[in-house]
């Protein structure tokens, strides 16, 4: 080693050029600096994704402001989104609708959705599809969604608190097949019908529910005060029901009749409902009263001899009939409203002479409108969003299983929409997407900064 040391020519170093050393500690400052600010801006960006992108995945507490005084329906409902967050994660308050909204030509995307009645809140109810995304329905004062179970036979009933997201389980004994009716005006009171299932029955597992009940269920009443279910089995199979504005009494259609009943069972009448109608479901009775409304049978022809078809849960909302009245008590002085024309579906009533129905028209939109009875005056209120929004921007969105709020449609009014509140992302989507995103940021400024050392490497050279 000492050899080839020796070997070495002792020559000074050549000088090094004017102002190098500054030069030198000037670019070292510069990279030094350039590294800190890099540092600094990834940092930067990191904590912006992580606030706008996974603080909103996790749930926020339920408002706890009071509702406005008098409730409001949108005069646009929004479009499909996949973002839309749930009753559970983020409660909407009260509501004013419950529908089911989506499509599935090409995939199954549906969604159960409340819509605010104090802003434009949107959720999806998770209970229901957790379960099948079963009949369900919304409480008159907007405040709770009840349902049953699409699955199977079941043993309890869901209420779901629309203000807390807090579920209560309501026990109605041995498993049975569930098809919910009407909701008294009061909210004390649910009529149901209720029938053993025994297998998939003759539809397979296609809505078998619904069509064994449909075909020999018994009607139950339900105290939701003191969860004690009564059941009454003369009145089998329990098709359809409306609960009359003192919430004391209802109609339950059997056949071509409804027979009138207390809440605690006992019959005192029935009437004779036109040949091809049913009671119009849940809001048949009349403010004031006096007359029972109708709606031609979904299908044609009757089913299993007693009833006119389809139950109509899950049926998307297009096709037109017309409402029509039978009063509740015959008599000469009685006079009978002129049929509604041009109605998908009685959605309530804003006064004993003001209904709010569905309509549809000829390019398929639907519209909740206020039909004056007598005159057939009509205002829109709301439209829906049937663009090309579903199923990944591929389908049109389609309604079904629509209901409102009956208890707040007499003081309704209608807001202008504003931006939909869809609430949190799911917590999951919220950490993929940061996540993906910091490392995008990350690996963008490897990538600069290599292409900055180098364009500085071949400037020196």
């Amino acid at each position: 080693m000492r050899e080839l040391f020796a070997a070495v020519p002792d020559e000074t170093p050549p000088p090094l050029p004017p102002g190098h050393l500054d030069a030198v500690l000037v670019r070292a400052r510069r990279e030094v600096r350039h590294r800190r600010i890099g540092t600094a801006g990834l940092g930067a960006v990191v904590a912006f994704l992580l606030a706008f992108l996974v603080v909103p995945g996790f749930p926020l507490p339920a408002p706890t402001a009071a509702p406005p005084a008098s409730p409001s329906l949108p005069d646009r409902l929004a479009g499909y989104s996949t973002l839309t967050s749930t009753v559970g994660q983020a409660p909407p308050g009260r509501a004013i609708a419950l529908y089911g909204y989506g499509n599935g030509e090409l995939f199954n995307m549906f969604q159960s959705l409340v819509v605010g009645a104090d802003r434009d809140t949107y959720r999806q109810v998770d209970a229901m599809q957790e379960r099948g995304r079963p009949s369900a329905l919304l409480a008159p004062d907007g405040t709770g969604v009840l349902l049953g179970d699409e699955r199977g036979a079941t043993a309890d009933l869901i209420l779901v608190d629309l203000a807390t997201g807090a579920r209560r389980s309501i026990p109605i004994g041995e498993p049975v097949g569930v098809r919910l009716l009407a909701w008294s005006a009061d909210g004390r009171h649910v009529a149901y019908s209720a029938a053993p299932l025994t297998g998939t029955g003759e539809f397979g597992s296609v809505n078998a529910v619904e069509a064994e009940v449909a075909r020999t269920g018994t009607l139950r009443l339900l105290d939701l005060s003191t969860g004690r279910s009564t059941a009454v089995p003369s009145i089998a199979p329990a098709w359809t029901a409306a609960f009359a504005p003192d919430s004391r009494r209802l109609a339950v259609q059997v056949g071509q009749q409804a027979h009138l009943l207390d809440v605690d069972g006992r019959e005192y009448g029935t009437v004779e409902l036109p040949a091809g109608r049913e009671l119009a479901a849940d809001v048949g009775w009349s403010p004031d009263g006096g007359f029972l409304a109708t709606v031609p049978w979904l299908s044609d022809g009757p089913f299993n001899g007693t009833t006119g078809g389809d139950t109509g849960h899950a049926t998307f909302l297009w096709k037109a009939g017309d409402v029509a009245f039978s009063p509740v008590t015959a008599g000469p002085a009685v006079t009978v409203p002129e049929p509604v024309r041009d109605v998908v579906q009685l959605l309530g009533w804003r006064s004993a002479s003001t209904v709010v129905v569905a309509t549809v028209d000829d390019n398929g939109r639907l519209s909740l409108e206020e039909v004056q009875l007598g005159t057939g005056t009509r205002r829109t209120l709301s439209s829906f969003d049937t663009g090309s929004t579903c199923e990944l921007g591929m389908q049109t969105c389609q309604v079904f299983d629509l209901h409102l709020a009956t208890g707040l449609l007499s003081e309704l009014t209608v807001r202008t929409a504003g931006s939909p509140q869809r609430g949190p992302w799911p917590l999951a989507l919220s950490i993929v997407v940061a996540v993906v995103a910091v490392v995008g940021m990350g690996a963008g400024l490897l990538i600069w900064r290599r292409i900055r050392r180098s364009a500085r490497r071949r400037a020196a050279a």
